[in-house]
C-alpha cells in the first residue's frame, strides 16, 4: 500500500513537472474555473504563437508585451487581468467572464476542449508576393488612401457602441486602433506604405469582415479577412470622353481585357492600382480597341510584333555585356519577360552593350542574344542548368548567401532545394579564395536544401539544422525571417 502511494506521488510529480516545464500551446492554454477565464502564457512562444493566442482569447498583443516585461502593475487597471508568474518565463493571467459566450468570434467550449485548431496568422504585408492589386468596394467612400494615409470606414448602426480596426498592419491588435464615430460612420485613419493588407472590424466584441469590401480571403477558420490595397501607381488616359468603356491590361494581370475598368474623370480616364516593383508592359482598351499610352514614349515590340507601352517602379539595375563591338544587335531575354527574345534591345557603348532595367527583388535567369546567337553572360560565373539550357543567374536585392567551405579542389558546386523545386542542375556557385558562394533572394519562410559537389549530394556541414527526407539522407534546413 505504501509502495503504491509512492508510485502515485511520483507519477503526480512527473505530470506536474511536465505541465510546468513543457511549452504550452496557445490553443491548450485556457481553462474556466469558478466563472473565471484562466490563461497560461509562455514567454518562449514565437511571433506566430503569440498572434494565435491573441486571436483565440481576445488578448491584446500589447498586454503580452507588458506581461513578458513583468510590468504587472500596469496590467490590472488597463485590461482587467490579474497576473502571476508560476515559474520563470511562464505566467498565468485571470479575469472574470462576463458570460459563457462573451466572445462571439469563437466558442469558449470549442477552444478549451482542444477541438479548435487556430488558423495561421495572415502576413503583415505581402507586397513582394502580389504583382498587382485593385480594391473592389461597394461604395467609393468605404476606403480612402491618399498621401500614405489609409482611412477605413464602417457604417455600423445606431446601436453600435464600440468598433475597433484590427489587421495585419497592427499585428491584429484588439485595442490599438479604436474607430471614431463621425457623420460618415466609424472611421480610423492610419499611415500605411503601399502594399496589401488584411483587416477586420471588431464590433462590440464581435469580429467581422468589411461588408462593403468584395475583396476578401479565407481566414482559415470558417471566416474571412477583408483585403485592402494601398496604391502606388495611377494609369491615366486623357481624352476619349465619348468612350463607353476603357480598360487597362498588361503583363501584370495576364493581359485580362475585362478586369481593370478605368473610371471616367473630367479630363479622361483614370484607375489607381498597387503594382509590385519591376517593369510592366500595358495597353488601354477603348471600346474594344487596344491602344498604347499616348503620353508614354517608352514603347517596345514583343515577339509577335505587338507594340506595348512600358512603365517601371523601383530601382534601376543594368544588364552589361562587354565586348562584341562588331555585333549589329544585342538583346537580353530572361525569366522576367517570359524569354521574349526581341523585346529588350541593348544600347551600344564604348565598352560593349548596356540596358537599364527595373526588377523586383528575386532570382532570375537570363541570356544575351548577339546577332541571333544565344549565350550566357561571360562575366557572370553563377549559372543554372546545363548545355543549351544553361542560363546566367541574376539576383536582385539578395538577402542570403549560400556558403560552402572545405572543398577547395572541387570542380563544380551547386545548391538546390525547395526554393527552386530541387532542380537537379541546381544553381551553380562560384569559388572565391577557396570558398564556394552564391547570393540569393529568398522570401520569408522555411527551406530545405543541399549542396551538390562534383555530382555528390551533401548537407551543409556548417548548418546544425537538418531533417530527414524520403531517401534517408537528410536535408539541411534554413529559415528566412
Amino acid at each position: 500500500m505504501k509502495r503504491d502511494y509512492h508510485i502515485y506521488v511520483m507519477s503526480l510529480l512527473l505530470l506536474v513537472a511536465n505541465g510546468l516545464w513543457a511549452q504550452t500551446k496557445p490553443e491548450q492554454s485556457g481553462r474556466i474555473e469558478s466563472g473565471k477565464l484562466v490563461l497560461t502564457v509562455d514567454a518562449d512562444w514565437n511571433t506566430e504563437q503569440r498572434a494565435s493566442f491573441s486571436r483565440l482569447y481576445d488578448v491584446d498583443t500589447t498586454l503580452l508585451k507588458k506581461i513578458f516585461a513583468r510590468e504587472f502593475k500596469f496590467i490590472h487597471d488597463s485590461a482587467g487581468w490579474e497576473v502571476k508568474e508560476i515559474r520563470s518565463g511562464k505566467f498565468e493571467i485571470t479575469r472574470k467572464l462576463i458570460s459563457e459566450n462573451e466572445s462571439s468570434q469563437l466558442s469558449r467550449t470549442e477552444i478549451l476542449s482542444g477541438t479548435y485548431l487556430p488558423p495561421p496568422p495572415p502576413p503583415a504585408i505581402a507586397a513582394t508576393d502580389e504583382v498587382y492589386g485593385i480594391n473592389t468596394f461597394n461604395k467609393f467612400q468605404s476606403f480612402v488612401y491618399k498621401d500614405g494615409r489609409a482611412c477605413f470606414i464602417f457604417k455600423g448602426n445606431s446601436k453600435t457602441g464600440k468598433v475597433v480596426l484590427s489587421g495585419s498592419f497592427n499585428n491584429w491588435s484588439t485595442a490599438e486602433q479604436p474607430m471614431q464615430l463621425t457623420d460618415s460612420g466609424w472611421v480610423a485613419c492610419i499611415n500605411l506604405s503601399p502594399g496589401k493588407y488584411y483587416y477586420k472590424f471588431i464590433v462590440d466584441g464581435r469580429w467581422m469582415h468589411d461588408p462593403e469590401n468584395k475583396t476578401r480571403e479565407k481566414d482559415g477558420h470558417r471566416g474571412w479577412n477583408s483585403v485592402a490595397f494601398c496604391y502606388n501607381y495611377s494609369f491615366v488616359l486623357e481624352g476619349f470622353q465619348n468612350a463607353k468603356s476603357v480598360v487597362v491590361a498588361g503583363s501584370f494581370n495576364g493581359w485580362k481585357n475585362r478586369e481593370i475598368k478605368m473610371n471616367k474623370t473630367r479630363k479622361g480616364w483614370e484607375r489607381h492600382l498597387y503594382l509590385r516593383e519591376g517593369t510592366h508592359a500595358y495597353k488601354f482598351i477603348v471600346d474594344g480597341n487596344w491602344i498604347t499610352d499616348p503620353k508614354n514614349a517608352v514603347l517596345r515590340k514583343d515577339d509577335h510584333g505587338n507594340e506595348n507601352s512600358f512603365m517601371a517602379i523601383g530601382d534601376t539595375m543594368y544588364f552589361i555585356l562587354n565586348g562584341f563591338k562588331n555585333a549589329k544587335q544585342v538583346n537580353v531575354a530572361g525569366s522576367f519577360n517570359e524569354w521574349q527574345n526581341s523585346e529588350l534591345k541593348m544600347m551600344p557603348t564604348d565598352e560593349g552593350w548596356i540596358l537599364p532595367y527595373v526588377l523586383a527583388a528575386g532570382n532570375y535567369e537570363y541570356k544575351f542574344i548577339a546577332d541571333g546567337k544565344w549565350m550566357t553572360d561571360p562575366d557572370n560565373p553563377n549559372t543554372s542548368g546545363s548545355g543549351d539550357f544553361e542560363n546566367s543567374i541574376l539576383v536582385v536585392k539578395p538577402n542570403h548567401v549560400f556558403t560552402l567551405k572545405g572543398f577547395e579542389k572541387a570542380k563544380e558546386v551547386l545548391v538546390t532545394g525547395t526554393f527552386n523545386n530541387w532542380n537537379t542542375h541546381g544553381m551553380r556557385m562560384s569559388s572565391q579564395n577557396g570558398v564556394w558562394l552564391l547570393p540569393a533572394y529568398l522570401k520569408p519562410g522555411r527551406y530545405s536544401y543541399k549542396f551538390v559537389v562534383d555530382g555528390q549530394w551533401i548537407i551543409d556541414p556548417d548548418n546544425p539544422y537538418y531533417e530527414e527526407n524520403q531517401f534517408g539522407t537528410d536535408n539541411s534546413v534554413l529559415w528566412i525571417e
